[in-house]
């Protein structure tokens, strides 16, 4: 192969592999300065861009000691999630939010193994257990695979990004705002990583807190 066919075949290949090399860390602290965990964050894409970033999946969140596992769960649009019980004990899980609403009638450990909900339209869904009213999870669906949760430090990093100006998303569920999310514009220069600090607004925690049980075997 002649040496300026095999320089133009060289910076083609580098170019595409650079196409998406930015990087996007995020750091959530509260008002007070704390970590926050358990929030979404989510990089808004062009509608001719999400295809590209389209991957649905199956996913499960499992109910481990009347609890749901995990308690967040972030899925592309069209992805499925399962909901099997690891308890010794009867679960009824459901959803009335207007992004999903479904209903999984009373059943035991080990049944509903092949049963999947479809989650079709992004948004936040909130699930809970008729039986057990502390019981709570959120599936956030998300419009692309560009999103992430963040971790004990509050740090959440997307990588493998398309270069431009777009919107960041967060949503946490204690977070003070319409729908408990914010946006904030975010600049992803070609070939360099980025660290965004946000400081969050958050509600004070509402949820119900579980009733005390001497015998683990009953209900409560």
């Amino acid at each position: 192969m002649p040496n300026c066919l095999r320089l133009l075949l060289v910076a083609l290949l580098l170019k595409g592999s650079s196409a998406f090399a930015q990087s996007l860390e995020v750091i959530l602290t509260d008002s007070a300065g704390a970590v926050v965990s358990d929030a979404v964050i989510e990089l808004l894409l062009p509608e001719t861009q999400r295809e590209t970033f389209a991957e649905t999946g199956q996913y499960a969140i499992d109910q481990v000691d009347k609890e749901f596992v995990p308690s967040i769960t972030a899925v592309v649009a069209g992805s499925e999630v399962s909901f099997p019980n690891s308890d010794a004990i009867l679960h009824h899980v459901y959803s009335f939010s207007p992004a999903q609403t479904f209903n999984i009638p009373l059943y035991g450990r080990g049944e509903n193994r092949d049963y999947f909900q479809s989650f079709t339209q992004p948004g936040v869904v909130e699930i809970g257990c008729n039986i057990h009213d502390w019981m709570l999870a959120y599936i956030y669906v998300g419009e692309s695979q560009l999103m992430a949760t963040t971790n004990a430090e509050g740090v959440a990093t997307l990588p493998d990004l398309p270069a431009g100006e777009f919107q960041l998303q967060v949503w946490h569920s204690q977070l003070d705002a319409p729908n408990n999310i914010m946006l904030t514009d975010v600049s992803l220069v070609e070939g360099e990583s980025t660290s965004v600090q946000l400081a969050l607004s958050l509600q004070r925690d509402r949820r119900i807190r579980r009733a005390p049980s001497a015998n683990r075997t009953r209900y409560r």
